[in-house]
């Protein structure tokens, strides 16, 4: 069977665009700072859209649908109950198994030292650009390759986890973000609507980002959040 070769850079971009993207800034001498930097993460989806296009891909084949508004709605509020609810029952045998979170509130209280509307652009950036790479092109595209889609989760969820362990995040903070990676795969897989995850996962993101501690970490809700992170 021949390969797509825009299947090819589609797939590459999807799963590793975002640790390309910060390799590339790299190697060129692009320091972004602060909002830029997330703001930057927005070329990945662009740079999938326009791959996609090419393919002849409409936005059913990327995982664009949503239903009814009630339909909509009621999912994004279980998924929101569902992915928040999981990660706070965890959190006591993850500190049990001897991780105090401090990696995670200490990376969360980085991401959350802005302003309101800051917040709410990186959780909102984070949700939307992460699940339109990993499940709207990468899972949907993989799962019609494959013709598994558990499979094809099974590689984007590991794709997503192991993309956030090195610049940021350590291996105790990565290992809690897998949690709920995993569950929001699972959803993903369950509903196959991109919009509703996009909206469950940046929902969550925004909540973990107001819950964070200050770079101080003065104000002792650092569990919270660490509990609600997945960027």
């Amino acid at each position: 069977m021949a390969v797509d070769p825009l299947l090819g850079v589609g797939l590459v971009v999807a799963l590793a665009g975002f640790r390309l993207r910060s390799v590339v800034f790299d190697a060129l001498g692009v320091d972004l700072d602060g909002l830029w930097s997330h703001a930057s993460k927005w070329l990945v989806p662009g740079t999938l859209l326009v791959v996609a296009a090419a393919q002849g891909l409409v936005p059913a084949d990327l995982g664009w649908t949503v239903g009814s508004p009630l339909r909509f709605l009621g999912r994004v509020a279980a998924g929101t109950v569902v992915l928040v609810g999981a990660s706070v029952l965890t959190a006591p045998l993850f500190e049990r198994l001897g991780d105090e979170n401090e990696a995670l509130e200490a990376g969360m209280a980085e991401l959350a030292d802005t302003s309101p509307a800051g917040k709410v652009f990186v959780g909102v950036t984070a949700g939307t650009t992460e699940e339109v790479a990993f499940n709207g092109y990468a899972l949907e595209r993989l799962a019609v390759l494959t013709g598994n889609p558990p499979l094809a989760g099974a590689v984007t969820a590991t794709a997503f986890v192991l993309g956030h362990w090195g610049e940021q995040w350590g291996l105790s903070a990565v290992l809690r973000i897998a949690q709920p990676a995993l569950l929001v795969t699972g959803l993903y897989l369950y509903w196959r609507s991109l919009p509703v995850l996009i909206a469950v996962h940046a929902i969550n993101d925004v909540l973990g980002l107001f819950l964070a501690p200050d770079t101080d970490g003065t104000d002792g809700t650092g569990e919270a959040a660490a509990a609600t992170a997945t960027q």
